[in-house]
């Protein structure tokens, strides 16, 4: 008698592979998709509360009053104030910071300032970020007038 020694697998465990393998990804998916949503918030936020660190770090190094301008509801910049031309100008080396698509600015507005001055102190705000695609997915940037600059989770 002969015997059959077999290598490998069998057509019938393979097709079972892939169907497991199929049923993890339909369950996984909209899980996925929704993280990535929430990613989108949460560098967003990021972004703008660095663009606030900036103007406040600014303020006090170059002894200047210093403000970030939110336009639009979805862009930034950083602009100093010329004491000599008595004007507003956008800082040289920093570009317009954006929002990811989707994301926008709920509150105080869609067009706001804030101002950084010499000692470190601001204009306190809160500013409210939201994630339409997802439901409650918002977050908030609060700047106190010490200009202390915490991101929190909710709105």
């Amino acid at each position: 008698m002969l015997k059959r020694h077999s290598k490998g697998f069998s057509l019938v465990e393979l097709l079972i592979v892939v169907a497991l393998i199929g049923i993890l990804m339909a369950i996984g998916t909209p899980y996925i998709v929704s993280q990535l949503s929430h990613i989108r918030l949460t560098r967003s936020v990021r972004d703008a509360a660095t663009e606030l660190n900036a103007g406040r770090l600014k303020a006090i190094a170059h002894n200047r009053l210093m403000a970030v301008d939110f336009t639009g509801g979805d862009s930034f910049n950083l602009a100093m104030y010329d004491t000599d031309l008595g004007a507003w100008q956008d800082y040289p080396t920093r570009t317009i910071g954006t929002l990811e698509p989707g994301i926008s600015i709920t509150s105080p507005g869609s067009d706001f300032t804030v101002q950084f001055y010499p000692n470190g102190t601001a204009t306190s705000t809160t500013i409210c970020v939201n994630n339409p695609q997802i439901s409650g997915d918002r977050m908030r940037i609060i700047v106190t007038g010490l200009g202390m600059i915490t991101v929190e989770n909710g709105c």
